[in-house]
């Protein structure tokens, strides 16, 4: 990808995050979040000697809501250790989400996933119930062995992208 199309991916992506907010004032640390998030989908590495998004201490856990599109999906982007002491923010963002009736479809990318239980499973459950759910990986491997463990892999639609999952 040439630097003109990276600009031109970051520059989509972070007017699509002004546009969703709307008059409010812009949130610093989530709009960094964006950037850094189009900079990886772009194919960019930050060569500042460090992995773009930070690791994770054990126990830690980010997720973060992406901006809605108005496309009836809602994407949740997972990254760190989760079970059920952890699962706190991914439950209440999917709760939520299932309670917009604008929302026909759960986007969840899992592919920065360090630690997966069967709480995590559970949950996942819960959402594809209510809703469509569609999963970003590559999936890993933790979450892979428990998905293959329970058997519970083909009911899940796998993609790998969050680009391919809005056009489901």
């Amino acid at each position: 990808m040439t630097d003109a199309d990276t600009e031109k991916v970051i520059a989509s992506r972070i007017a699509e995050y002004l546009a969703a907010i709307g008059p409010a004032e812009p949130d610093p640390e989530h709009l960094a979040k964006m950037i850094v998030w189009a900079l990886e989908q772009a194919g960019v590495t930050l060569d500042s000697g460090r992995d773009p998004v930070p690791d994770e201490a054990p126990g830690d856990q980010q997720v973060l809501v992406l901006p809605d599109r108005r496309d009836g999906a809602l994407v949740i982007v997972c990254a760190g250790q989760f079970d059920q002491r952890t699962l706190g923010p991914i439950s209440a963002a999917g709760t939520e989400a299932l309670a917009d009736p604008e929302i026909s479809r759960i986007v969840l990318d899992v592919s920065r996933v360090t630690f997966a239980d069967s709480s995590m499973l559970n949950e996942m459950f819960r959402l594809r119930r209510s809703t469509s759910l569609v999963l970003v990986g590559p999936l890993p491997l933790t979450l892979d062995r428990v998905l293959e463990l329970t058997q519970a892999r083909a009911l899940f639609r796998i993609v790998d992208s969050i680009e391919a999952a809005r056009t489901l």
